[in-house]
């Protein structure tokens, strides 16, 4: 079943780590949602933006990817 790259990308805005969960990467989306919630501790947001960009970016891609097998 093909992954909407673009739901996928944005649902890791409303909740980090949630667009490779719905990819069906439970484990890699637990960790990226953990990693996002202790970089808004203790870098007060300032890393956290940057890596929501990065999760955001993964997803996409990563459902192009797996559309293609």
């Amino acid at each position: 079943m093909e992954k909407d790259p673009v739901l996928a990308c944005l649902l890791n805005l409303i909740l980090v780590g949630s667009g490779h969960i719905y990819l069906g990467q439970v484990g890699k989306g637990m960790v990226i949602l953990a990693v996002g919630v202790l970089l808004a501790l203790f870098t007060h947001f300032i890393l956290y933006l940057p890596f929501v960009a990065w999760a955001m970016y993964s997803a996409y891609t990563t459902a192009g990817t797996l559309n293609e097998l």
